[in-house]
């Protein structure tokens, strides 16, 4: 059984419990796409998942943990007691977390400035241009590009 599949089913089960309708549930999530979720015939957006969610009146991770735990064929409990230690472990438990992601340098930035250093490092031991290319195995342009840079740019 596919995680999706488990997924209908529990959004089926959550939904007919609380004696809704596919139209009851729709808002910011149409009917036509409550429909397509219990027929496994789409997948849920995080977004979407929520809204769902709010509409059913649980928690979006709830839903989560319950589709989960059908697809593995185990209880919601033990799916919750796994995630509780799994995150214990990581130290994630009790932490704050943060709202947005962190802005990271690209591989080539990191590998831009690895090379400028490196040039810089052999210009400050006294090698000429001609040989630092060579000791790097540079193309002799990229050299001097990289050879008249400020530590700045």
């Amino acid at each position: 059984m596919s995680l999706r599949n488990s997924y209908s089913a529990v959004l089926q089960l959550l939904r007919t419990e609380q004696g809704l309708t596919q139209a009851e549930m729709s808002g910011a999530v149409s009917q036509t796409h409550v429909s397509h979720l219990e027929l496994a015939r789409g997948s849920v957006t995080l977004d979407a998942a929520s809204e769902i969610a709010a509409a059913l009146n649980v928690q979006p991770a709830s839903m989560l943990i319950l589709a989960l735990a059908s697809h593995e064929r185990r209880s919601a409990r033990e799916m919750l007691q796994d995630c509780l230690t799994e995150l214990e472990g990581l130290g994630l438990a009790d932490r704050q977390l943060p709202v947005e992601p962190k802005a990271m340098e690209t591989t080539a930035t990191v590998e831009a400035r690895r090379k400028r250093l490196a040039v810089q490092d052999l210009k400050a031991k006294g090698l000429t241009q001609a040989q630092a290319a060579k000791e790097l195995g540079m193309a002799e342009s990229t050299l001097r590009r990289l050879w008249h840079q400020t530590d700045q740019g």
